[in-house]
């Protein structure tokens, strides 16, 4: 374990030079104007009307409000689903590169445990996906702010805060299993084509009832302030997380990888 700080190093210094993390931080501010943009339609139903495409959204937003709270709530339920397959694009680069670029031998022939390059590969996936919980965060109250919107009391902007940010770490453990999918996969299309089916999945099975039950449906129930959620379904989340980390070391040190 003492050279997991070079291999944190090592593996950041990758993410950096890619510019992959940079990226991903500036698309992912498309979800707070996505919801703004919303939000300001709502509030101008003559300019909704003419863009048909989105008015019946923006209907929607209009009918349950278009002060703080419902914005702070409306952006949770964005980051919930949004910020899911932004953090799976990281943590399948992070995963997936060695494979994708062919330098995986080279990595391996390195004198450090692979589960020190594990450990590393997932603490960067972690920072990686905390600065762009961090940067849409700010980005989001930033747009609410130029919006004007009424009911901005401290307590309810830091109660929305609140619920973003443990709805983007509900999120962020349910991605950790696809470092398994990225390995196994060799690449980036495996982790990111089931990230799709389970997006589909977690919202039928919501539609069935079974959402609490659902690891990858907990962060988008808990984002609407669902009360059908129990303690069984935030341990499930991280039950899962737990054992997605432990199947990756286990691939990794039982698979040839050569």
């Amino acid at each position: 374990m003492r050279d997991l700080p070079s291999m944190v190093w090592m593996e950041w210094r990758k993410a950096v030079r890619s510019q992959m993390p940079l990226w991903t931080a500036l698309a992912s501010m498309f979800m707070p104007a996505g919801v703004a943009l919303l939000i300001f339609l709502a509030r101008n139903p003559e300019l909704s009307r003419r863009l048909g495409v989105v008015s019946a959204k923006a209907d929607l937003v209009a009918y349950a409000g278009t002060d703080w709270t419902s914005y702070l709530v409306l952006f949770a339920q964005i980051v919930a689903m949004g910020g899911f397959f932004f953090f799976v694009l990281a943590i399948s680069w992070v995963f997936g590169r060695e494979f994708a670029d062919g330098t995986l031998k080279d990595m391996l022939a390195v004198p450090v445990p692979r589960l020190s390059i594990l450990l590393a590969k997932f603490i960067v996936a972690a920072v990686w996906a905390a600065l762009i919980i961090i940067m849409v965060s700010i980005f989001g109250l930033l747009m609410g702010v130029l919006l004007g919107l009424p009911g901005g009391s401290p307590q309810v902007i830091l109660q929305g805060v609140r619920v973003t940010l443990v709805t983007a770490c509900l999120a962020v453990a349910g991605v950790l299993p696809f470092a398994l999918l990225a390995s196994v996969g060799r690449g980036y299309l495996l982790p990111i084509g089931a990230a799709v089916l389970i997006l589909i999945t977690a919202n039928l099975v919501v539609i069935l009832g079974w959402g609490e039950y659902f690891p990858w449906a907990v962060p988008m129930l808990y984002a609407q302030g669902e009360s059908a959620l129990t303690p069984a379904s935030y341990w499930i989340v991280f039950i899962t997380s737990l054992a997605g980390m432990a199947a990756t070391y286990l691939w990794w040190q039982r698979a040839d990888l050569q």
